[in-house]
């Protein structure tokens, strides 16, 4: 059982040594893990020339998301890295121009909406598996994480875009992590080279870049001639207004927000895929309970969204695998002004952590904090849980846009996969979790397909 005695965030900061960039630099997620083990909930050190502060309880979390929200601004390096991508989307605005945005996008995410894309989500995920059948016979393996970027690539083209992307989904998902990588680098490096000096990385990123902004400017001038599907998420940000000021978002917007919708709405949940069934083939007991659902429920036909409130199993081992493998492994935020935490106090420009990864293993609020245990999401559970001991898709005012396309895709991903193969680890393929902007397996993912 949780020892509920530990539930109670440490109540003095803990201060520690001024740190090293390097120590961080070598394993971020070991350095936040020890950090949590060893110091608690509430840890304060210098890095640079930064005051840090590191969350790893609920209640400290939910201050930072959502009592004080206003106070704690995304004005940090990992999305002013970021934002040499997307611009100032959703992921990387902040203040009225943020409220503004969301307000204007927000309805073409509504839950309704986003179930109208099961189809597309469905179709997509049949070519990806027809596209197996060779494979399977063949018992090669194949690489899991790039299978799970290119479908979610494909999902994420037609339903935000319209676009058929099939043809292009390896190139274009290989220029979003060329890109992503570079924001890794830089944001790991206090003095890099400028963009316009040539250097080899300097110039992957800008090509991956010139490939994304081109594929942004054809989708919008299709669209603006009449020549796009009006049922697309595209569609709607052209014909929405700021419901205050009666202004649609100039083409420099849309560029922004679309981005932003591309490299997140398919890389985090292809990360989250990819662990997915990683730790179903490391846990075959939890696969075969899905598996048994899935025939109970489906009884041989394709999965559809209605299908989805009564899979719950499904349900549960997903968010188990976001809590294990968020992919958005580290938020963070900067103090506007002064604040006050447990009797702390909290300088103007502070950099605020918290680690999904970490807190998502807090002891205190799991059974088996290390553990592949979907029944950590059994109602009883949850509810015996603060609200803030799982935040994958960050939370408060600023909860992911699309957390429900996610959740949704997955569920139909890997409810069709299962119904027609399993997914076995190529044996002695290192699988090393590699925290980039989200974590993947550094290695990718091999593994060999069966037909059931």
């Amino acid at each position: 059982m949780i020892d509920t005695a530990v539930s109670t965030p440490v109540l003095k900061a803990v201060n520690l040594s001024p740190l090293r960039i390097p120590e961080i630099q070598r394993d971020p997620l070991a350095f936040l893990q020890r950090n949590a083990a060893t110091h608690g909930d509430f840890i304060h050190y210098p890095l640079g020339l930064w005051e840090v502060y590191q969350l790893n309880h609920p209640a400290l979390v939910e201050h930072v998301l959502v009592t004080n929200q206003r106070n704690y601004s995304k004005n940090t390096v990992q999305y002013n890295t970021l934002a040499k991508i997307t611009g100032r989307g959703l992921l990387t605005s902040d203040g009225r121009f943020w409220r503004r945005q969301r307000r204007m996008i927000q309805p073409a995410f509504h839950r309704q909406k986003v179930l109208g894309w099961g189809q597309t989500m469905l179709t997509a995920t049949q070519k990806m598996l027809h596209r197996w059948e060779p494979v399977a016979q063949s018992g090669q393996p194949l690489d899991i994480d790039e299978e799970m970027m290119a479908v979610t690539l494909e999902i994420i083209g037609q339903a935000l875009l319209g676009i058929n992307l099939e043809a292009d989904a390896a190139e274009l998902a290989q220029a979003v992590l060329t890109m992503l990588d570079y924001v890794v680098y830089r944001s790991q490096r206090p003095i890099v080279l400028p963009l316009a000096i040539p250097t080899p990385r300097n110039r992957r990123f800008r090509v991956g870049l010139k490939k994304l902004d081109a594929l942004i400017d054809r989708a919008i001038t299709d669209h603006q001639q009449g020549r796009g599907n009006p049922d697309d998420i595209l569609s709607h940000m052209l014909a929405a207004t700021d419901r205050e000021t009666g202004e649609a978002m100039n083409r420099a917007e849309l560029r922004d927000e679309l981005i932003t919708l591309i490299v997140a709405g398919h890389e985090t949940a292809a990360s989250a895929l990819t662990w997915l069934f990683y730790l179903l083939a490391q846990h075959p007991e939890v696969e075969s309970e899905l598996v048994a659902e899935i025939d109970a429920v489906l009884n041989g036909r394709l999965p559809t969204t209605d299908d989805l409130p009564n899979l719950p199993t499904v349900a549960r081992a997903i968010a188990e695998a976001l809590r294990l493998y968020p992919p958005a492994w580290v938020i963070t935020r900067r103090a506007i002004e002064a604040d006050t935490l447990l009797g702390e106090p909290i300088p103007a420009n502070a950099l605020i952590i918290m680690s999904p990864y970490t807190s998502h293993r807090h002891p205190a609020f799991w059974e088996r904090p290390d553990a592949f245990y979907p029944d950590h999401f059994l109602p009883e559970a949850e509810k015996a849980r603060p609200r803030y001991a799982y935040f994958p898709f960050g939370g408060g005012a600023r909860l992911c846009i699309g957390d429900q396309f996610a959740r949704v895709e997955m569920a139909l991903v890997v409810t069709a996969v299962l119904q027609k193969y399993r997914l076995k680890l190529l044996p002695n393929h290192p699988v090393v979790p590699d925290p980039l902007v989200t974590i993947r397996p550094k290695h990718g993912l091999m593994m060999t397909i069966q037909k059931r």
